[in-house]
């Protein structure tokens, strides 16, 4: 799928059906993913759609240039109160799944790598250094 100007590969089309070999390791990983009742073009939507979201959310905070892939160093798991598979009952669906619908892109992580245009862009205000709101008080004695 990549055009002759350039090695970046064309996605596909809304509607296309692609095609992919399933070698040992996807074929586990998508057992792994599937052992919640989604069915297997679910789970493959819900993994891309989650591995899209990590790189938007790095791109969009600057933790490293667009067009490259960021580095997962953590992520934080927490239990639903009422898990439901995002199953949908018709295969060429072409929503996305329910989990995904209205999602908004975390927050900026911690770090120095964050620029201070980021806050100043969001806020719409110079973030510059602020002082505590302790500094006024005086020290214990």
């Amino acid at each position: 799928m990549a055009t002759a100007q350039s090695n970046q590969p064309t996605p596909p089309k809304p509607g296309d059906r692609p095609s992919f070999r399933v070698d040992d390791q996807l074929a586990a990983d998508l057992a792994v993913i599937m052992r919640t009742g989604v069915n297997l073009s679910d789970a493959v939507r819900q993994a891309v759609g989650h591995l899209a979201d990590v790189y938007r959310v790095g791109w969009a905070n600057g933790v490293c240039p667009k067009g490259t892939a960021p580095q997962v160093l953590a992520y934080q798991l927490h239990q639903a109160t009422a898990p439901k598979p995002a199953t949908s009952r018709y295969d060429a669906s072409d929503a996305r799944p329910t989990h995904l619908v209205r999602r908004r892109l975390a927050g900026p992580p911690p770090g120095v790598h964050l620029p201070t245009a980021y806050g100043e862009t969001l806020l719409g205000r110079p973030t510059g250094q602020q002082p505590r709101p302790d500094a006024g008080r005086p020290a214990r004695a």
